[in-house]
């Protein structure tokens, strides 16, 4: 089952992105449906990949890395959780920034879309 992009960008957090001393972040908040991730995010910003092992994502004071994300260590995004995406090493212009977000779903497969946020 394929979510359209148009339903999934709802799950990004608008002006949630943002530079932090080691690099950015920005937040996701499941309004759509209990899912569990079987595979680490892919995120692209700007046309540019980050290597997954950059990755980090931390919710109720849990922080994962990315890199361990998989069929064996699913994570549970439940609905209402909110998730902030924590990027080491790269630090964005203000501006605005495109960002496609790549993952898969246990129950609804693999998702991608993209949105565009601006860092001030």
């Amino acid at each position: 089952m394929s979510v359209p992009a148009l339903i999934l960008r709802r799950l990004y957090v608008k002006k949630s992105i943002k530079n932090t001393e080691t690099g950015f972040q920005f937040s996701l908040k499941n309004v759509l449906a209990d899912a569990s991730l079987s595979k680490p995010l892919e995120i692209i910003i700007d046309d540019k990949p980050v290597p997954i092992d950059k990755i980090t994502l931390e919710s109720d004071s849990k922080v994962i890395l990315n890199k361990d994300i998989s069929d064996a260590n699913p994570v549970d995004f439940a609905l209402n959780t909110q998730v902030t995406v924590r990027v080491e090493g790269v630090k964005l212009e203000p501006g605005e920034h495109k960002i496609v977000i790549s993952a898969v779903s246990r129950e609804y497969g693999p998702i991608k879309f993209d949105i565009k946020d601006v860092v001030s």
